[in-house]
């Protein structure tokens, strides 16, 4: 039985021992008894026993036994990824035994798949499960946690810890961009901690360098796709390539959407959003549209089912289940929806995490570089409100600022088991395993602080930071939603999008005939009401930004 107390528990016998020890000192003191009168042979006895009672005494006496040492805390660290690996312990004990003196901590990381984050680590931290860091984002859950009272006030002068930003932050201060700090508050609070990385990331592709090989398609080909319809004479080569394989490999993603990922936090960019780019002349529309109702939208939804129907896109990809990274890990397509960062960093990347040494890809870029709210929170740390340990979590997450061991280990694992460093600086990647678990160095506190892999250009954090400096901001930026107010629409209208989105969006249904169905049964879950309440709160937003 584990016999070590808790916080609460040594606090309540700690408290008891108090009270005994004050009853003690105030109970009334009894007469002193009459001294009986001295004689010699009374003297002498009390010498005896005197003696006697001294060396009893000093047999007795127990040894003196040093302090209980400093209890460490345990920090549960919750991020998001492929899922776990056997390799994590060895991660563990080498952060551990550098960071114990260092803070008084140990963490122990919990590695959810992206399917699972909702059931296992929302509900998690919802039903006040034991977690003191936690992984969020501008796009993944990080206004309904905060809203909701889940995560802890990091920059609160008035908070049982005090300013954890201050007081225990002061690296993360110093070496992030002020723009990061205020650019992901809510009403003037951080409810977490940005990685500093880039902050221009459009939508794209990724393509199979062997499969384009293979069928001829270029650098300068992929510099002509500029549409889905461009794509296709390209596509059909590669099926006849490779008929065993599904080339068009998706879970719905939009590689030239004319909308930013995000425009209401909680809401799906695929049902509310804005247009990306201002006009010719520079002059930004900022009407809230429903995607869904978009000829844009019938239009790509028309291509997809198409492709599906020629093959080009695998028959699982409408289910939720659907991994695409293991067809990507093995190079068993040709084009991928994908995220990106500029310079074919985001290639890379995905080429290490991979395992395939074989793997070579490329990047098609679909969007323009425009810097959305979504990415300038785009991954954050974050300390639940339940945390016991909010200090020693707050210290470790400066250390992912500060410390580059602390940052390269929990990136690349233990230095000479799983990777070792060349003469040139950059990392050998010995034993991907852990690299591959994680979701990434997007994650990992400060890129300045990060090595890259030998595959990686040496300069790629640099590049990763300056891609931004050209890019424009998006008329909405800053801009943050609450879902409070139509949070029984939104539950509904979530089911409806759940039931049915993917399949639309991977061509697994026919629009001609779902579409209007969808469009109809989001109408009837309150998806008016969602329109109207963004409206709104955008309406009043601007008013604030413009200092009215």
């Amino acid at each position: 039985m584990d016999t070590k107390l808790s916080r609460r528990q040594f606090l309540k016998v700690a408290g008891l021992a108090t009270v005994s020890g004050v009853l003690a000192a105030c109970a009334k003191p009894t007469a002193a008894p009459t001294p009986a009168p001295t004689t010699e042979a009374t003297k002498e006895a009390t010498k005896e026993a005197t003696k006697e009672a001294t060396k009893e005494a000093t047999k007795e006496a127990p040894k003196a036994t040093a302090a209980p040492p400093a209890e460490v805390a345990i920090l549960d660290y919750y991020i998001v990824g492929a899922g776990d690996t056997d390799q994590r312990p060895l991660v563990e004990a080498a952060i551990n035994e550098y960071i114990e003196p260092l803070i008084g901590a140990n963490v122990i990381f919990h590695i959810v798949g992206w399917g699972d984050w909702s059931s296992k680590a929302i509900t998690g931290i919802q039903a006040g499960e034991k977690m003191d860091i936690f992984f969020t984002a501008d796009w993944w859950y990080y206004m309904q946690l905060a809203t909701d009272g889940l995560l802890t006030a990091l920059n609160d002068d008035n908070g049982p810890n005090g300013n954890l930003l201050k007081n225990y932050g002061k690296e993360i201060l110093s070496s992030l961009n002020p723009a990061f700090i205020t650019g992901t508050q809510i009403d003037g609070v951080n409810y977490a901690v940005p990685t500093n990385k880039e902050l221009t990331v459009p939508e794209g592709f990724l393509y199979n360098v062997a499969l384009a090989e293979q069928i001829g398609f270029t650098e300068e080909d992929a510099a002509k796709i500029k549409s889905y319809r461009d794509m296709e004479p390209w596509l059909e080569k590669a099926k006849a390539a490779r008929p065993d394989e599904y080339p068009y490999l998706t879970d719905g993603r939009d590689g030239f959407s004319p909308y930013p990922q995000d425009l209401a936090s909680g809401v799906s960019g695929q049902l509310i959003n804005m247009k990306l780019s201002p006009d010719a002349n520079g002059v930004w529309d900022e009407t809230i549209l429903k995607v869904m109702e978009q000829e844009v939208t019938k239009e790509r939804l028309t291509i997809m089912h198409e492709w599906y129907q020629k093959g080009w896109i695998h028959p699982d990809a409408g289910l939720n289940t659907f991994d695409t990274s293991q067809y990507l890990n093995a190079g068993k397509f040709f084009i991928e929806p994908m995220p990106l960062k500029g310079n074919n960093i985001k290639a890379q990347e995905m080429m290490n995490a991979s395992g395939n040494p074989d793997l070579r890809l490329k990047e098609i870029y679909g969007q323009p570089k425009v810097n959305i709210t979504t990415h300038a929170g785009g991954s954050m740390l974050a300390i639940p409100s339940m945390s016991n340990y909010p200090v020693q979590a707050m210290k470790y997450i400066n250390l992912l600022h500060s410390d580059p061991k602390v940052v390269n280990t929990q990136l690349f694992g233990v230095e000479g088991v799983h990777w070792e460093k060349e003469a040139d600086g950059r990392v050998n990647l010995k034993n991907s395993a852990w690299y591959g678990a994680h979701a990434g160095a997007w994650t990992v506190g400060d890129i300045m602080l990060q090595l890259v892999t030998n595959k990686e250009d040496p300069n790629k954090n640099r590049l990763l930071v300056e891609y931004s400096n050209d890019a424009i901001n998006h008329v909405a930026l800053g801009f943050r939603f609450r879902t409070a107010p139509i949070a029984a629409e939104l539950t509904a209208v979530n089911a409806v999008y759940d039931g049915m989105n993917r399949a639309l969006q991977t061509g697994y249904v026919d629009p001609a005939t779902e579409l209007p169905k969808y469009n109809s049964d989001l109408k009837a879950a309150g998806l008016d009401a969602i329109k109207a309440e963004v409206e709104k709160q955008y309406a009043e937003w601007k008013k604030k930004a413009k200092g009215g």
